[in-house]
């Protein structure tokens, strides 16, 4: 069972608690001070910047996983534009709108992004749910494999609890969390129903069909689209029990914007110089987001 000590700030509908579980062992972690630790005597350092680490080494494919220093550089250079900002308020809108019609708030109501990258998604989450009229308390958390993007996100807002872990391993509880967000990231479906409330819910966002279709463009003789990525019934098991889309129209204004897009992208590791050189001379760009949601009930 999960702690649920209120946090002093009532206006925050914050509660400070954890429901993190020790990667060795599995049970429950609790805060004291700045350790995280378990009954067995397993302990985990909060770092300075607020998070904690809790991969093991042989959950590491490789010594250092996840995105790179010079890719999280990049989205955060990208995404601290704007340009995703709508896709962000779709996403939030749909997690306000998971929370007011769940029946299941007992000791507060977590959610939790898995692959939260830099923390862009997760704190324009904070903020929304804090000026929401949202009557459960809540608490926010960040997981990612990557330690560069986790020292990020960990600066961003000190009440959302990141931490470098395994979203094929979550270090989670059992039954412990209500809403699962995944925007772009992999995650394993087995995971996501243990570490899930009976009446949980998973919101999975993918790009749509014609995402980025123009940049594309520039970079390949020929472009097929991407088919339908919102269709994730096969890896979850089950039929989405509500769907949106969000497309609209952007315009990168400077070189270093396109730059950073393509930095955030798998589009970066198959180009050559020739690519290179093209996108160099590119000052200004328009290009199409399209984006799917899927919401996907326990």
């Amino acid at each position: 069972m999960m702690s649920s000590v209120p946090a002093a700030d009532k206006k925050s509908k914050l509660l400070v608690y954890t429901i993190e579980e020790c990667p060795v062992c599995g049970q429950k972690l609790s805060k004291e001070g700045k350790v995280l630790s378990c009954e067995k005597k397993h302990s985990y350092d909060i770092a300075s910047q607020g998070y904690v680490n809790l991969i093991l080494a042989n959950q590491k494919r490789t010594k250092d996983p996840g995105d790179s220093k010079a890719m999280v550089e990049s989205r955060t250079h990208f995404l601290g534009q704007g340009y995703y900002d709508r896709l962000s308020d779709h996403v939030n809108e749909m997690i306000l709108k998971v929370m007011k019609g769940s029946s299941d708030r007992r000791g507060g109501f977590n959610v939790v992004d898995v692959g939260c990258g830099e923390g862009y998604y997760t704190e324009r989450l904070q903020r929304f749910l804090e000026k929401s009229d949202v009557e459960s308390r809540f608490q926010c958390f960040g997981v990612d494999v990557s330690k560069s993007a986790i020292q990020k996100a960990a600066k961003r807002d000190p009440k959302i609890q990141f931490c470098v872990g395994n979203s094929y391993q979550l270090p989670y509880l059992n039954a412990s969390v209500n809403v699962i967000v995944s925007i772009f990231s992999p995650f394993d479906s087995n995971e996501l129903m243990r570490v899930l409330r009976p009446e949980g819910k998973i919101i999975v966002v993918r790009p749509g069909p014609n995402h980025l279709r123009e940049l594309a463009a520039l970079l390949y003789d020929k472009v097929e689209l991407q088919g339908n990525p919102s269709n994730l019934s096969a890896n979850l098991n089950r039929q989405p029990i509500d769907t949106s889309e969000l497309s609209y129209p952007m315009h990168l204004k400077t070189q270093q914007d396109i730059a950073s897009l393509v930095g955030m992208t798998p589009y970066f590791w198959s180009l050559g110089e020739e690519k290179r050189a093209i996108l160099a001379e590119k000052q200004e760009l328009a290009v199409t987001a399209d984006f799917r949601a899927s919401v996907f009930q326990k």
